[in-house]
């Protein structure tokens, strides 16, 4: 599945670390991840800050039933090879790694060491979704969960009637978080319907109303973070508890 960053050339893993024929060496970290990123800027995605964040939300079981769900459609498209784009700290990459087989990407090296740590079945790479060192029609499937789509990367990486699930926030999702932050709330606008290179084979909203203690945690996992009024940050900060619409949006795409 991989290739080398540089030379594009594929790679072979030889005992701690991938090379390639050209001796392009890249080092197998302790955790048992690979550094294919070919930026050399000091900080790339989530910092440590932002995936203990992620992470102390997620792990209260909040968005198992979306993890379960997306776990159910790999299984009934009979998919064995998955690459999950965007990652993050393996939380629904590591689910489907019990199921086949599993390739994380994300150019955050925290949160992949984090992944990479937590889950031995799944292989994690550091890396941009837009530039994937991975082989051409290589996969069966791949994964799009709350990050961009990088549509032409996976169309080049998906092999033909290969499988791209997506999933996006539904039109209610955080609904009573946006209005405690909020004067007037909107709902969130459906996914585009389609998408180049690829048919559209199902859409499912699935919805569930559950009680969050911690709701600022919750607002650390969504851009309203980062774009509310400050008495609105105000009133999640001094709210001790609230139940929240949780509401997501699941695409299945097939590459023609």
């Amino acid at each position: 599945m991989l290739i080398c960053p540089i030379c594009h050339t594929p790679l072979e893993r030889k005992e701690h670390t991938w090379e390639c024929i050209h001796h392009h060496s890249f080092d197998v970290a302790k955790q048992g991840y690979v550094n294919l990123s070919m930026k050399q800027k000091k900080q790339q995605g989530d910092n440590k800050e932002m995936v203990k964040a992620r992470t102390a939300f997620l792990e209260q079981g909040y968005y198992d039933f979306l993890k379960a769900q997306v776990v159910m459609i790999i299984q009934s498209y009979h998919l064995k090879t998955i690459v999950d784009t965007g990652c993050g700290q393996g939380y629904y990459t590591s689910a489907v790694s019990k199921v086949c087989d599993v390739w994380g990407i994300d150019l955050s090296k925290d949160a992949i060491q984090y992944a990479a740590k937590k889950d031995k079945l799944g292989q994690y790479i550091v890396a941009s979704i837009f530039s994937m060192p991975l082989q051409s029609n290589g996969c069966d499937g791949v994964l799009s969960i709350f990050v961009p789509y990088a549509t032409n990367e996976i169309r080049r990486i998906i092999k033909t009637n290969g499988i791209w699930i997506t999933v996006g926030p539904g039109p209610h999702h955080c609904w009573e978080l946006k209005e405690m932050l909020y004067e007037h709330v909107k709902e969130n606008p459906m996914p585009n319907p389609k998408q180049k290179g690829f048919s559209h084979e199902e859409q499912k909203i699935i919805t569930s109303k559950q009680w969050v203690d911690d709701v600022w945690d919750l607002l650390e996992m969504t851009p309203y973070r980062y774009k509310s009024p400050i008495d609105g940050l105000q009133r999640v900060k001094a709210c001790t508890g609230k139940e929240i619409t949780f509401e997501f949006v699941i695409d299945v795409w097939r590459k023609l």
